[in-house]
């Protein structure tokens, strides 16, 4: 019966022992852990007051903004015109998509000389496209392509002269009259 006294009596004490320890450790798992919640969730607090705040000066940002007419560049392609005018190569989709009746299918084929909407352009960069004139002359045996070549150093730039005097050179593009006067551009590109 000694025996079985002090075994129950060792048993109880185990027992004691190992719930009382069980205790202490869910004690400081659970004063660990609150902290830890309390500052994650401080902490999410702040980036979401961040985020909120990034995104309303965006906002403000976007009202001060404006469209303007861009001019395809000879070699430009849609990132490039992002990346100059945005300051974003990402910004190529959104050209894209305010543009694509005018590109086609293909956003990778775009065609110097022709215009182009941006939308959202910062004010001090939204300048519309003016350009000066003057007259020239059309001489004989010219066509558009060689009066570009002679004027602006680029015969690819003929659709400009064509699409300013589409009036005056009708639907024959490729017989110009002699003596037709068609006014081009003192500076081609803005």
């Amino acid at each position: 019966m000694k025996k079985i006294g002090i075994l129950s009596i060792g048993i109880a004490a185990l027992l004691l022992f190992v719930s009382c320890g069980k205790e202490a450790v869910k004690e400081e798992e659970v004063v660990e852990q609150e902290p830890q919640v309390e500052k994650k969730q401080e902490k999410e607090k702040e980036e979401k007051e961040t985020q909120q705040k990034e995104k309303k000066q965006v906002e403000e940002a976007m009202k001060a903004l404006d469209e303007m007419d861009y001019m395809i560049k000879p070699h430009d392609w849609l990132s490039k015109i992002a990346k100059r005018q945005y300051g974003e190569i990402d910004m190529w989709e959104k050209i894209y998509s305010w543009n694509k009746e005018k590109i086609g299918d293909n956003p990778d084929l775009i065609y110097p000389f022709h215009e182009l909407l941006l939308k959202n352009v910062p004010k001090d960069r939204a300048k519309p496209l003016e350009y000066d004139y003057y007259t020239y002359t059309v001489k004989d045996n010219e066509s558009l392509w060689s009066i570009a070549e002679t004027e602006y150093d680029n015969p690819y730039a003929w659709i400009v002269i064509l699409r300013d005097n589409a009036d005056k050179i009708g639907s024959d593009i490729n017989n110009l009259d002699p003596g037709v006067n068609l006014k081009l551009r003192t500076k081609l590109l803005n």
